[in-house]
């Protein structure tokens, strides 16, 4: 029997343009040339640790950094695989979105409890009245009361 007319010689099936991976030698074998997968989540992972990263740095403006370290805290959960262990990278993420996501909240509250507080320096509310009236147009007393309801006297 002739091997080279019955086509299943590796050298006649590439020169009909096939190739038998199952019969070739090391350096045409694709088993070397495998291509290796990315780690699940590691792109959340990532993401996560930018978004605490960029959290925590952002802490003093609490606009910003709340999002930020909700956007974290999704991204190393959605990067976590049951069974498995965190990358380090989503640990740090997630602790670093925690605390700044726990220090946006503290300086949010801490604001609005020391405001009555504040209201009653002399320096300070005349600061706030300045402010108010270069932009409403009336003072922080009034600009409170007529949208709040609130009075600080």
């Amino acid at each position: 029997m002739d091997y080279n007319q019955s086509g299943s010689n590796n050298r006649n099936n590439r020169d009909n343009g096939q190739w038998d991976r199952w019969n070739s030698n090391a350096s045409n074998s694709s088993y070397y040339n495998q291509p290796t997968h990315r780690p699940y989540g590691q792109a959340f992972s990532v993401a996560a640790a930018v978004c605490g990263l960029l959290s925590v740095t952002t802490c003093c403006t609490v606009i910003l950094s709340l999002p930020l370290g909700a956007l974290g805290i999704l991204f190393a959960c959605l990067a976590h695989r049951k069974g498995k262990r965190m990358s380090s990278a989503c640990v740090t993420g997630l602790t670093l979105s925690i605390i700044g996501l726990a220090s946006a909240a503290l300086i949010m509250v801490y604001s609005l409890v020391m405001l009555p507080v504040l209201m009653k320096n002399e320096t300070f509310r005349n600061q706030i009245d300045s402010m108010t009236e270069q932009i409403y147009g009336i003072n922080f007393s009034d600009f409170m009361e007529q949208y709040y309801g609130y009075s600080f006297d």
